[in-house]
């Protein structure tokens, strides 16, 4: 026997085909399958698993299935028929209750699609390259003030030279820069375009789509640069194919690039989106800072020879900048740690060192959403499904009669309850596929159901399934188990185990929905909290102008003429956003200073930065363009502890080997968002000219100021962009994760409330038809529409209650838990929770309440009478 024919396929596929195969066709079918699993399995047995699954599920149709006898009788195609024809009429016949039972269902559908769609768009991040999960990144993690730990990709180049070096497990490093925005030009056309300087074999790890040229050689030559189809598009037009390659584009309007190679454009599901490359070769020649050990700078990816020596390699990386930059001025306490590539997008938070979680938070969070939005769709068909099944007791009573068995009654059942669940999925699909560009919008991304992926057929095909079948399951086992003379009469009664259970339904529907409400109010009062929080400096009404890195030498000119315009209050030049600033230093020394070293944040400033930001200063003073500051540091409060002196002014501090004095401590104010704590930070005015952001405080029209400044720049520098943002506006789109997954959270809590009332409407109305004989005699009595609308409704009201009781204990832990991922948070207040329960159960009271009103206000004449 060959390896191929020993490789068995899934036993459970396997039972069922031979199950519903007719007997003529199986060997042949079940043969030919089996080959092709076998094939595909010496690739990939999980997907040759799934492919031979469809294959299976595909076969299960008129032609192939053989007759199913059971018992004495046959369901062959003709029964089949039969049901559907009964599926349709009874369908016809409860119109408002076929419509509200698939409406609810429909409305789960479309809801959960439309959230696993955003996850696995999300978790699929960087899952494109060949090699991935064979890719590894490099991180740096630096001690902190208290002993916490920042972690970096930012990391020293003589790492990657050491590594391609000594490192025998190691097959490839590549190196790559953060963000770069650069100008292109050519001609009169001009654009700025964000990229990356990379080593050659960035093109050959990675599996970006080639268009045109050589990617082996492509970043090989110093005055080459790799381009995007959007950049060649726009600089050589429709023909770029046989114009751009070899042709040269000018950058930064300081040199001119050939054109070596053209890329297609970046895909959204990549972590790195660039429109150029250029040579890491020419950057490292132009900047000798590069090479010291105690200097970040690119990151660092690489592959290993084989599996298993990744580890190794850690292990080894752990303490070489310790080793190799001991005694430098710049040395400081920082390890190596490596991480998986592929894994980066979702587990990117880093607490102490080591890995904390990220973007998986939400992914798991919307995956618990659209699992509880399908759980309450799903409860609410198999809900009103079971409190209907009652009514078909004189149609099971004469099918009785005419010598049905309970299996075929059970089957049909079964069958009527699959069919509407597929109808429902139809429409529901349908209904995705129209709202897909209005919920990109919403997420800022391009999804879609891709229908050529196995995946999505077992979906679309396995919910109805489960769904129709645990739906029809209870009128399935029950019904057909009911006395005939019982059933022709019509009194049969469900009994108190149905009600209960049904009742125990709602409970867990409305304990979910009350946990999704609650939820939602937790992210949006910490969002609330996020961006209304005083950061320690005015982040309204300033602009960050990103003028470039001539911008330094001529401060004083650009800062006159922005002066002259009405609106503008002050300027100052940064080395960067003060609040979403990362530059900093290992090479910070002070008198007394112990032989540890800290990574410092640096920020390059002038004498402006203090008021033109709006700090406050906590002791001594800002800097002062009347006297000599530019070897003087403000530092920061955390920075003042850190040193550990009661009164740091006057106290000697150096960093970069430049020796000066601490003139004033500002009050912390935040640098990240605010996941992370407050950094030590070290504000010098040293070298004005190596900034390249100007800040400015404006007031009155912003639209009349962005113009004025927009002609002032132009006028200074007419081949750079206006390029700027609003500080506060930046801050904000720091937390555009948690302001999706707040919307998402918000739109989908709502959702669920809506389902559950739809199966409350439904089961009030089905109390009200049981319990119909019951009013008509209190209304008879005397009773007032009130008393009887509280009759009908207190039943559920108890459920609510105990539903609230229930969701509040889970609702606290999980946002909590949830909370404790920011350094700076709001606390949970009794308040939300009580106005959480209030809204379920005032929205629960309406619907109830609405078809206990219709049910008291009906006659008594036609409920009482008996026919």
């Amino acid at each position: 026997m060959s390896k191929r024919q020993s490789i068995s396929p899934p036993k459970f596929p396997t039972k069922f085909l031979r199950w519903f195969c007719n007997a003529d066709l199986l060997e042949d079918v079940e043969g030919d399958l089996s080959e092709l699993f076998a094939e595909r399995a010496e690739k990939n047995r999980k997907t040759a698993s799934l492919i031979y699954l469809r294959d299976v599920l595909f076969l299960f149709r008129p032609g192939i299935i053989k007759n199913i006898e059971l018992k004495n009788g046959l369901i062959n195609t003709v029964m089949i028929k039969n049901y559907l024809k009964i599926a349709f009429r009874n369908a016809k016949r409860y119109k408002g209750f076929t419509a509200l039972n698939l409406l609810g269902l429909v409305v789960g559908l479309v809801s959960s699609m439309l959230i696993l769609l955003w996850v696995n768009n999300e978790i699929q991040v960087d899952k494109f390259h060949a090699n991935g999960d064979k890719i590894h990144q490099v991180f740096r993690n630096m001690k902190q003030s208290g002993g916490m730990v920042n972690t970096t990709w930012t990391i020293p180049k003589p790492v990657a030279d050491l590594m391609r070096a000594e490192y025998p497990e190691v097959d490839e490093v590549v190196q790559v820069s953060w963000p770069i925005e650069m100008r292109f030009q050519k001609g009169d056309d001009a654009s700025n375009e964000q990229g990356y300087f990379a080593t050659p074999n960035f093109l050959t790890l990675f599996s970006f789509e080639w268009l045109a040229g050589d990617k082996e050689t492509a970043l090989d030559d110093l005055s080459g640069v790799v381009i995007s189809r959007t950049i060649a598009e726009k600089y050589f037009g429709s023909q770029w194919k046989s114009k751009a390659i070899g042709n040269s584009l000018e950058i930064d309007g300081e040199r001119e690039a050939i054109v070596t190679g053209v890329i297609e454009n970046v895909a959204p599901n990549s972590s790195l989106q660039f429109d150029w490359l250029l040579p890491a070769e020419f950057f490292f020649n132009r900047n000798e800072w590069v090479d010291d050990w105690g200097n970040g700078s690119f990151r660092i990816y690489f592959t290993t020879n084989s599996e298993g020596d990744e580890k190794a390699v850690a292990d080894r990386l752990y303490d070489e900048i310790i080793t190799h930059a001991a005694g430098q001025d710049n040395s400081g306490e920082e390890y190596l740690v490596t991480h998986k590539f592929q894994d980066y997008y979702l587990y990117s938070n880093f607490e102490n060192g080591t890995v904390s979680g990220g973007r998986i938070e939400y992914v798991r969070i919307m995956s618990a959403v659209a699992i509880f939005v399908l759980l309450i769709a799903s409860i609410n068909f198999m809900n009103l499904a079971t409190a209907r099944s009652g009514r078909r007791s004189k149609e099971i009573g004469l099918r009785k009669v005419m010598g049905a068995y309970k299996s075929s009654i059970s089957f049909q059942f079964l069958i009527e309850s699959i069919l509407l669940c597929f109808f429902a999925m139809m429409v529901s699909v349908l209904i995705v596929m129209l709202l897909m560009p209005y919920f990109n919008q919403l997420v800022d991304k391009q999804l879609f159901i891709d229908f050529s992926l196995p995946l999505t057929w077992y979906i679309l095909i396995g919910i109805p399934v489960v769904v129709g079948f645990f739906s029809g399951l209870y009128p399935a086992l029950l019904l057909p188990t009911f006395g005939i003379i019982n059933s022709l009469k019509g009194t049969v009664r469900q009994s108190n185990g149905a009600a209960y259970f049904r009742k125990g339904l709602v409970v867990f529907q409305f304990a979910i929905s009350t946990l999704l409400i609650i939820g939602t109010g937790v992210i949006y009062m910490q969002l609330d909290y996020v961006l209304n929080k005083d950061l320690g400096v005015e982040k309204e009404n300033l602009v960050a102008l990103s003028i470039g890195e001539r911008f330094g030498e001529r401060l004083e000119t650009y800062r006159n003429e922005l002066k002259n315009i009405p609106e503008v209050i002050s300027v100052t030049a940064s080395s960067g956003n003060p609040i979403s600033y990362g530059r900093s230093t290992s090479s910070a020394r002070w008198e007394g200073m112990n032989e540890e070293g800290y990574e410092i944040n640096v920020l390059l400033t002038d004498e402006r930065f203090i008021e033109t930001m709006g700090m406050e200063m906590r002791t001594g003073r800002a800097f002062d363009d009347q006297l000599s500051d530019s070897t003087n540091f403000i530092i920061n409060e955390v920075m003042a502890e850190l040193m550990g002196f009661e009164d740091p002014i006057n106290k000697r501090l150096t960093f970069w080997g430049i020796e000066g004095r601490v003139v004033g401590v500002v009050k912390n104010f935040h640098m990240r968002n605010l996941h992370e704590p407050i950094a030590p930070l070290i504000i010098s005015c040293i070298d004005p000219a190596g900034t390249s952001l100007a800040l400015v405080r404006i007031q009155g029209d912003p639209n009349n100021a962005l113009k004025s400044m927009e002609n002032v720049l132009t006028t200074l520098n007419p081949e750079s962009e206006f390029d700027y943002e609003f500080v506060d506006q930046a801050y904000a789109e720091s937390y555009q994760a948690e302001m999706t997954v707040g919307t998402l959270a918000r739109i989908f809590a709502g959702i669920s409330i809506f389902i559950s009332c739809l199966g409350l409407f439904g089961l009030s109305a089905f109390t009200a038809e049981q319990r119909s004989k019951e009013i008509g005699v209190r209304k008879v009595h005397g009773a007032s529409i009130n008393q009887l609308i509280l009759l009908l409704s207190k039943d559920y009201t108890v459920l609510m209650i105990i539903a609230f009781i229930l969701s509040v204990p889970f609702a606290y832990y999980y946002s909590q838990q949830w909370l404790e991922g920011f350094e700076y948070r709001t606390n949970l207040k009794p308040v939300l929770f009580i106005v959480a329960g209030i809204l379920t159960f005032v929205i629960g009271a309406v619907t109830v309440s609405f078809k206990s009103y219709q049910a008291a206000k009906a006659n008594p004449v036609g409920t009482l009478r008996d026919e």
